[in-house]
This record gives structure tokens, sequence and C-alpha cells, in this order.
């Protein structure tokens, strides 16, 4: 026979709300002593009138287990409370539950998923603190992939719903998700400034568990800085007060990162003891992305102490351990140093493997970055200040309303302004962009090169012949860049070029710029191909003015070829005069813009086409031809591609 349950008396209900109140800031023992309270009402009263609490108290002894690393009995919790939620038709129930059981989705590593959850439960609640909760939680989970962009987005949306329902405590966890982003980012005295405020809110309304988090951050942001004392100082005090009030396994990211400033200074014995410490418990955890990032810190002071073959085994380790998880940052991390680790050791072919995969999620990350800029949405947050501010300032002056239309105009100018600065910013960081993608890859090559010369990687007979390599590399960098400078001027009609025609051979010219624009061709896997019909060609061209349209023509023909595509550079002799093609299988452009075109007209004025790409527009092209005496034709179809053949002097006449 089914025992009755006594219901749940007043004073009893008074008591759980005080202990869901209290229990994630109770200090360990008092927490033990307080779910067991909490574990035996739920167990042994009747909650039939009082539904929500008893469903406040489980989804709090979940958050507990979560928080605390038992991810079994919180997930076990949160589907229980689903299951309830469903059963007596009390959808906020039911969505807490989801929501809470995502996030332990999240700490296992699954991230995307959890975020899904969290958007689809989003678009359906409209609870304004849980609103405020599932922001964060999606803030959190694209910081923990690596898209800085969308995590910086939906925080600072947290922050300002926070902010104008003047809800002070929900700030702290969107300003720690803000200055996360940006350390992410490397922007340490920026992440720094956001992790203190949060500090403060913190210690002001006794939050424990985001206290220790946020002085954790603040940690790691002192160590970037250079201030190692400041460093170890909040270390320790975050490592303290997790002591106190959380189980030993909550204990492994302090440790880390205490193991992390002290590898940063160059303590590598020190640093190595907090780093078994902390994998010691990451073990006995199911935080496979953390685990992975502490094994490739024994990587990392492995192969620094010379001991190539324990590094290796943590290194792939590490690497196993995080392709179980959608942490891209630390993905791109353990490949990079595994690419290092395979060129000492001399296997260049699994070192070329780990850096190919590392360089191609590089690649994505950097697309996402600049698709969701940091910039324009630390703007946005502040436009939205600024008018939420100026909104609030009308309502409390209603006696100025005859003043209100110079106000208005006031704010529309504002917001042009703001219009004209975002579109400024998206410029700039699509210019940032072309220098990450087509600048930075070369010389972090470089690096790696002297790194391993430096390490004896490299026989010394070699190093004359890797240094004239690494010569022509430099100045081909330096090229590309001064050429996009010089495409932004011409674009801009503010250079004058002094023309010096001089009857050269064209087929180093072409070789060096093909070289050039050969390694970007093969990331987006295109055929770049060449027929220039003899060994040595002869034209009257200026040298300087004649590479900037080629390479500026290659370009756009890169930026326009999709992916599986071709582009062709091909030369002939016409009579006196010589015939050079590029040529593309992309998109193509309809009569209507191939006219304009024809007609001289510049058509990259236009915001969008400014992000298409960087140079010489096509109309400008025409220009740099005629004063070089050449001329310039344009045929295209939408959809089958573009031919450009221009005709050079082969001497003067």
């Amino acid at each position: 026979m089914k025992k009755t349950l006594k219901a749940i008396s007043a004073e009893e209900i008074k008591l759980l709300n005080e202990l869901v109140d209290n229990l994630i800031n109770l200090a360990n023992d008092d927490a033990v002593a307080a779910i067991k309270k909490m574990r035996s009402l739920a167990k042994n009263r009747s909650f039939a009138k009082q539904k929500q609490l008893y469903a406040t108290v489980m989804s709090k002894l979940g958050e507990y287990y979560g928080r605390h690393g038992k991810l079994d009995q919180a997930s076990k919790l949160f589907e229980q409370m689903i299951n309830y939620g469903r059963k007596h038709k009390i959808k906020r129930i039911e969505n807490k539950a989801l929501s809470n059981l995502a996030v332990c989705k999240a700490q296992m590593g699954d991230f995307m998923d959890a975020v899904e959850t969290w958007k689809l439960l989003l678009s359906r609640d409209k609870n304004l603190e849980q609103r405020i909760h599932l922001l964060n939680n999606i803030s959190a989970g694209y910081g923990y992939v690596g898209d800085g962009g969308l995590s910086l987005q939906y925080g600072f949306d947290a922050l300002n719903l926070a902010e104008d329902n003047n809800l002070e405590l929900l700030k702290v966890s969107p300003l720690i998700n803000i200055g996360t982003a940006y350390e992410r980012d490397s922007l340490h005295q920026k992440a720094l400034d956001y992790w203190l405020i949060a500090m403060e809110l913190a210690k002001k309304y006794d939050q424990i568990h985001s206290l220790h988090h946020v002085l954790n951050n603040i940690a790691l942001a002192y160590s970037a800085l250079g201030n190692k004392d400041l460093a170890l100082q909040y270390a320790f005090e975050s490592y303290n007060i997790r002591e106190n009030h959380s189980f030993s396994g909550e204990l492994a990211s302090p440790l880390n990162n205490i193991g992390f400033i002290y590898e940063t200074n160059d303590d590598l014995d020190q640093a190595l003891e907090y780093y078994q410490r902390a994998l010691k418990l990451y073990r006995q955890s199911k935080d496979m992305a953390s685990m992975a990032n502490c094994l490739a810190n024994f990587g990392s002071i492995f192969s620094k102490k010379g001991d190539l073959a324990t590094a290796q085994e943590y290194l792939e380790e590490a690497w196993e351990t995080v392709n179980a998880t959608d942490a891209q940052a630390i993905k791109i991390r353990i490949g990079s140093m595994l690419a290092e680790l395979y060129a000492k050791l001399g296997d260049f072919e699994k070192a070329y493997e780990y850096m190919r995969v590392s360089s191609e999620r590089e690649n994505e990350h950097y697309e996402k970055l600049m698709k969701n800029s940091i910039s324009v949405n630390e703007a946005n947050y502040y436009k939205r200040k600024i008018e939420h501010q100026s909104d609030a300032y009308r309502l409390q002056n209603k006696e100025l309303r005859k003043k209100n239309k110079l106000i208005q105009k006031a704010t529309r100018d504002l917001q042009e302004s703001n219009t004209a600065l975002n579109d400024t910013v998206e410029v700039l960081n699509w210019l940032v962009s072309v220098i990450s993608h087509d600048v930075r890859a070369p010389l972090a090559n470089f690096n790696r090169v002297l790194a391993m010369m430096l390490d004896g990687s490299f026989d010394q007979s070699e190093h004359v012949e890797i240094l004239e390599s690494l010569k022509r590399s430099g100045e081909n960098v330096f090229k590309l860049v001064d050429e996009m400078l010089d495409g932004i001027r011409l674009q801009r009609r503010k250079l004058n070029l002094n023309v010096d025609l001089v009857q050269q051979d064209l087929v180093p010219i072409l070789k060096s710029v093909f070289a050039i624009y050969l390694p970007i061709a093969m990331q987006k896997r295109i055929a770049l191909n060449y027929d220039f019909g003899s060994e040595k060609i002869l034209a009257l061209v200026d040298a300087d003015l004649f590479k900037i349209v080629i390479r500026n023509l290659l370009n756009n023909a890169l930026k326009f070829t999709d992916e599986k595509g071709a582009v062709t550079i091909s030369t002939a002799l016409v009579g006196d005069m010589v015939e050079l093609s590029v040529s593309d299988t992309g998109r193509g452009m309809d009569s209507k813009t191939l006219q304009a075109l024809q007609d001289g007209m510049i058509l990259n004025s236009a915001k969008d086409n400014l992000r298409d790409g960087i140079g010489l527009g096509l109309a400008l092209c025409r220009n740099a031809i005629k004063r070089m005496n050449s001329s310039l034709d344009i045929t295209s179809s939408p959809g089958k591609g573009t031919t450009i053949r221009m005709k050079f002097p082969s001497s003067a006449k």
C-alpha cells in the first residue's frame, strides 16, 4: 500500500526557500547538510499544492551538483524535472529543466547542442530573468567554441536587459562573459576592466561562485599583462575560496591556472606540480575541454624541458580528448603544438598534416570572428546605452516637450553618425581580416621555421638556403602589403603614378605574382594555371604599375571564383603586340554591369562591394593600362566566368 505523505508545512516551505536562496554560496560542510535536509523534505512531503517549489528545490540541487562536477547526478535530476513539468503541464518547469540539462551537456563538451537548446528556449520564454540567464548561457557557449563575436553579441544583449531593468545582480555573469571574449582575442586590459567590475558586484551581492570564477580570470589577465605578483595573488585567492566552498573536483581550474602563471614566468618545476594536481582532478570529472587544455600544458612543459617523447604522449592524448568536444580554440592550440613537436622529431609528414588541419580550423575561426565583429557589437552596445539614456532624460523632463523637435533632430544626427561609424568599423574589420589571412599565415610559418632552425631541426648546411627562401617570402609579403595599400590609394584616386615604360621580359614578373597567389588559390581549392607560350616575352611596360594591375586582376579572379574553379594566366604574341589574358570560371557579370565597366564607371564605391575585394577596380585597371599605351577588353557572362584581355606593345615605335 502506497504511503500517504504529509503535506509540507508553512515552516518547512520557509526553510526550503531559505536553503534554495543560499545553497550555492554555502561552505562545503554546510552545503552537504542543507542538501540532506532538502532531499529529505522532497522525498517525505507532499507538494501537491507546491509544485513550483518542488521543481525549484530539485533544480537547485541539480544546479549545485552541476557546478561541482557531479554531472551524472545533475543530469538525472534535470531529466526528472523535464518529465515532471510535462506530466503536470507546467511549461516553465519543463523549460528551466531543459536549459539546465543543456548546461550539463556544455560542461561535457557538447557546446553547440547546448547553444541550440538555449536559442530555442529563448524564442519561447518571456520571463525577464530567465531570458537574461539564457542569453548569458548562449554567450558562454559561443565563447567556449571560440566565436568571440557572437559571444559578445549575446553577452551585451544580456547586460543591456539587466541594466534596462535595474537588475544589478544579473549583470555579473554577462560582464564575466564579455571579458572572456576579449581575453580570447588577446585584449587583456579590456577583459580586465570588465572583470574588475564583475568582481566588485560579486562581492557586493556575496556571489561566491561568481567571485571565485572572476578572480581566476583576473589572475590570468594580470599574468598576460606581465604582473606575476598580482596574478598569483588573485589566483590563490580564487583557490582559497573554492577550497572552502566547493567539492575537491572544482579545484582543478584554479590549480591549472596557477601552474600556467608559473610556466609563463619560466618556473617549469613549480608549474608542473600544479598541473599534476589539476590533471588528477580533471580525470575524475567530465570536463573534457578543460582536461585537454591541461594535457596540452603538460606537453608544453616537457617540450620546453627537451623531453619530446613525453610531450608527444600528453599532446596525443590531449588531441584525442579535445576532438570529442566543440572547443575549437583548444583544438587549434593543440594541433599547432603537435605540428611543432613532430617537426622537431623530424616527422615532417605528420607535422604538415597537423599544421594543415590547424590552419583550416584557424581560418574558419577567423572568418566567424570577422562575420561577428567585436568592435561592431561593442559599438552597438554603447549606442543602445546612449539611446536609452536619451529616452530616460526625455521622460524626466516633460516640461521641455516644446524642445523635443530639437532633441529628436539631434538623435537622428547621432544615429546617422553611428551608422557612418559602423560602416567605417566594418571596412576596417574587413581590412584586418585580409591582413590576418594573407599576411599572418606566412609570418606564422616564418616563426615556425626559425624556431626549427634554432632548436637544430635543420642541419647547419641548410641554413643559407632556408634563409634565402625566407628572404624571398618576406619580400613577397612586403610587396603584397605595399600593393594592398597602393590599391586603396588608387581606388580613391589620390595617387598619381609616374609611368616609366621600359621593354622588359614579362615572364619573371608574372611568375613572381603567380608565386604570391598560388598559396591563396590552394587554400581556396582553386586551380591557378599559367600558359606563357614561350620562356621569354618582351613588352613595353612600367614594371611596378604592371605588377599592381596583374595582382589586382588575379586577386579579383580568386575572390569571385568558387571552390574547385580555375583561374588561368596566358600570353600570346599577336603581330607587334603581346596579348595577356586573365580568365576565371567564377560568377561572372551581367550585361548591365559589364557595360558600366566598359563605360569607365567605378562600381566599387558601395559598402557591399568594398567587402568583396581590395585594390584597383576594373575601371582603374583600364586607366592604368591606358597610361602604358596599352588596351584592355572584358568579356563575361553570369555563371560562366570572366576573361580580361590586355594588349601591350612589344617594343617602342
